[in-house]
């Protein structure tokens, strides 16, 4: 079997985005993975391999493919919108050494190329969302979803002034927080706004969640604030459950999401909150993010590299 090296640099097997990939990717090569930075070991794991998923453009993209270890080999570099926004290693990228680039969202590829035009066209495979990990729950159109790193780019701030809003309308309504508090200063916010505006008893914050699957199961809105998101994963695995999804109109999120469940302001995001139909999204996100697309494309993709 054609050996594939996948080496992801921030996360590790059990968290990676490229985790649901793995079983069939396994069954069609014969597959490593590794979370190595620059370095001995990761030469030599690019050494054993025949083709080279490297997973992040950062800081192995740039030694990769500048320091000769790649010898020719096919090189595919998959970019995440923190590369393209935050940090200037696509233009430190040797891109005569990739054979594909390649992003979720169309967005973020015109982005990349507006700050590194020297970067290739990106291949656009979006998202796979498991319909069958992720099952049509019991969603309550009363019980709302947040997902994300309590952090200024996923703008929990703006969570706070819907649900102020929301509650004074109708104190039924509540919201479940999954995801870790990574900032420091967002952290300290919380812990006095949400008492300054009445929420004690109106928003929950379970942290980081190990089985999100269950978790959403009784969640019928899924609401996103963020300021950006190249694709915005929690918001296709919510639709599966059956959550309706109310989602901040960040850059691009009309080429993604329905243009019906955007929100500009909070009043449009508290009108779409209480008109919210439970399920209506399940069938829309199966037909347009299942993960057998994303398997097919992706393999695709690999052997187009290779060939």
């Amino acid at each position: 079997m054609t050996r594939l090296l996948l080496a992801d640099r921030v996360k590790t097997e059990a968290d990676s985005f490229l985790r649901p990939l793995l079983p069939a990717l396994r069954r069609a090569f014969d597959v490593r993975f590794v979370s190595l930075g620059p370095g001995d070991a990761l030469a030599q794991a690019i050494d054993w391999a025949d083709i080279v998923w490297l997973e992040w453009c950062w800081d192995h993209a740039v030694w990769a493919t500048t320091s000769g270890v790649l010898r020719g080999k096919p090189c595919i570099v998959r970019l995440h919108s923190i590369e393209a926004l935050q940090t200037d290693y696509p233009g430190r990228v040797d891109w005569r050494q990739v054979a594909c680039l390649t992003t979720v969202g169309q967005d973020i590829a015109e982005t990349l190329r507006a700050r590194f035009p020297a970067s290739p066209e990106a291949a656009i495979l979006p998202n796979g969302i498991d319909m069958d990990r992720f099952a049509l729950g019991n969603p309550d159109r009363f019980r709302i979803a947040w997902v994300g790193h309590l952090e200024p780019k996923k703008n929990p701030m703006l969570l706070l002034q819907i649900a102020h809003r929301l509650v004074a309308l109708d104190s039924r309504y509540t919201v479940r927080v999954a995801g870790a508090l990574t900032d420091l200063r967002t952290a300290r916010y919380l812990q006095q706004m949400v008492p300054a505006l009445g929420l004690s008893n109106a928003i929950a914050f379970d942290g980081a969640v190990a089985d999100m699957p269950a978790w959403y199961a009784d969640k019928g809105v899924l609401l996103s604030t963020s300021m950006y998101e190249s694709f915005g994963l929690n918001i296709g695995e919510a639709m599966a459950t059956g959550a309706f999804p109310v989602v901040h109109a960040f850059p691009g999120a009309d080429r993604i999401w329905p243009t019906e469940c955007l929100f500009a302001s909070i009043e449009d995001a508290v009108a779409s909150i209480r008109a919210a139909r439970t399920g209506l999204y399940r069938g829309w996100v199966g037909d347009r993010y299942g993960l057998d697309r994303q398997i097919a494309a992706t393999i695709a993709l690999i052997e187009r590299a290779a060939a």
